[in-house]
């Protein structure tokens, strides 16, 4: 009897974490407040804005819009993430992301761009419903 108890709850932890990775969606709009620092432009705050347009089991692309004093910027990117989105990344033309979901309309991401013009910005993006 023991063993069929050890068993039962056995299995519904497995069930309950399968499910529970299955469910991860990152498709919508994030917003959120970003700041940067970078060798040549230096430090700057504005608007970021992920969208997610599309998502294939733990796979995703989408854009980020990013508001500039010079104007604003869109950029593709392409990703994916883990059973569990516990270990998510991401990449454009010219550099990586990483990101973290806090919580399922909550992601924080932090981007860098290595060469002759480093630069590193990250943000805390709620998800629009």
């Amino acid at each position: 009897m023991k063993t069929r108890i050890v068993f039962a709850f056995a299995l519904s932890m497995l069930v309950s974490q399968a499910s529970a990775q299955q469910e991860v969606s990152l498709v919508g709009t994030w917003t959120g407040e970003r700041d940067r620092s970078a060798k040549v432009e230096g430090y700057r705050s504005g608007t970021a804005t992920l969208v997610i347009t599309e998502q294939k089991g733990r796979a995703f692309k989408g854009y980020l819009n990013r508001t500039n004093a010079d104007g604003d910027v869109k950029e593709d990117l392409w990703g994916a993430f883990t059973p569990g989105a516990r270990l998510i990344a991401g990449a454009d033309d010219e550099g990586v992301y990483s990101f973290m979901l806090i919580d399922p309309n909550t992601l924080d991401y932090c981007y860098v761009e290595s060469g002759k013009g480093p630069r590193a910005v990250c943000a805390r993006l709620t998800r629009k419903r």
